[in-house]
């Protein structure tokens, strides 16, 4: 169901987009922070939809209450104003995906083990419980190919398949012992990828998107791999590795280690998005505050981009090069950050 609130109005009067362009000292900067919305909640994962040109946001009402209305906020790609809201009811939105061939949202509940679909064109919310009791899901993606959607689930180590024609949970990938967080599917070669924070071998999970079954597990030598980027023409996978400061670049086909590309001392990167008409990497180094532009060719950091509050999740628009950036807050005992809890347009400008 589709609402335009009194909550949503009164967000719209308190809040304003900044618009300007950030630059760094010298001649040298390549980006510009163009705009800066701050949002009325909690802020966590993003998504571009490239059809209607709308960010939409997932993230609870502060305080994390399972009896209050939660929302999906809808920004304006152009200028990140909010111009609406999607009701999830009263379950807690922390994750989000997009098939952008049907137009489906798909958000994921961690605190009520479910998925919502939501249909952008009707407005429509169809709740998907996990097939298993005590499941904590992270991360959704969309198989757009298969129309298909896949959730990693820590609670139970097992990566959900949805059926997104009927929006139903279909089965689980299994993996006991693992700590599913992060996840990548690739359509053609009908794999989907987890991260494994188990351990310190790192692994990356490896199932056949079409029987479930393990078929291989590379090893990140980094502990607890966060998140995925892929590159789907050279067949290489891109890890956020938050605990040893690092973006592991995987050969898909082999899982032997390209390279390890360091990010600095305390970076902490979580969320990142493969850019591949500039063959760019983007990942959110949370403890520094900071977008980090890797060059994919070189392996080299060759840009830096301050975002005065936590950055979580990146989204991309492929057509312009735009990137989405959420940024969380700092926890309750800390100096509140200046963009906590804001979405961050940033333009990279092609030298």
């Amino acid at each position: 169901m589709y609402k335009r609130t009194s909550l949503l109005l009164a967000a719209l009067a308190l809040t304003s987009t900044l618009s300007f362009a950030q630059e760094q000292d010298g001649e040298d900067n390549n980006y510009e922070i163009v705009h800066i919305q701050k949002l009325p909640n909690e802020v966590y994962q993003l998504v571009y939809n490239p059809t209607d040109n709308n960010v939409y946001v997932a993230g609870p009402k502060k305080g994390f209450n399972r009896d209050t209305e939660n929302f999906i906020y809808v920004l304006n790609g152009n200028d990140l104003q909010i111009t609406d809201s999607i009701t999830v009811g009263k379950n807690l939105p922390f994750g989000i995906a997009l098939n952008n061939k049907t137009q489906t949202l798909y958000v994921g509940h961690s605190m009520q083990n479910a998925v919502s679909a939501l249909d952008l064109k009707t407005k429509k919310q169809t709740l998907i419980p996990g097939g298993k009791e005590k499941g904590k899901i992270r991360e959704l993606v969309a198989d757009e190919r298969s129309n298909t959607v896949y959730v990693s689930d820590h609670g139970v180590p097992s990566i959900w398949q949805i059926d997104g024609k009927t929006n139903t949970y279909l089965r689980s990938f299994e993996k006991p012992g693992a700590y599913l967080i992060g996840l990548g599917v690739d359509s053609e070669r009908e794999k989907v990828y987890g991260t494994d924070g188990q351990d310190m071998k790192g692994n990356i999970l490896v199932f056949d998107t079409k029987t479930g079954k393990l078929e291989n597990s590379f090893k990140t030598w980094s502990y607890c791999p966060l998140n995925i980027a892929l590159d789907l023409t050279q067949n290489r996978i891109f890890v956020s590795q938050s605990n040893d400061n690092n973006i592991t670049v995987l050969n898909g086909e082999t899982g032997e280690i390209i390279d390890k590309v360091y990010l600095g001392f305390n970076s902490s990167p979580i969320g990142l998005v493969y850019d591949a008409s500039n063959n760019l990497i983007y990942t959110a180094n949370r403890v520094k505050q900071e977008v980090a532009v890797v060059d994919a060719t070189t392996y080299k950091v060759i840009d830096r981009i301050p975002t005065d509050g936590l950055p979580n999740t990146i989204s991309l628009d492929p057509k312009t090069g735009m990137i989405y950036v959420t940024n969380k807050e700092a926890n309750r005992n800390a100096e509140p950050l200046e963009n906590g809890n804001t979405v961050i347009k940033i333009r990279y400008k092609k030298g």
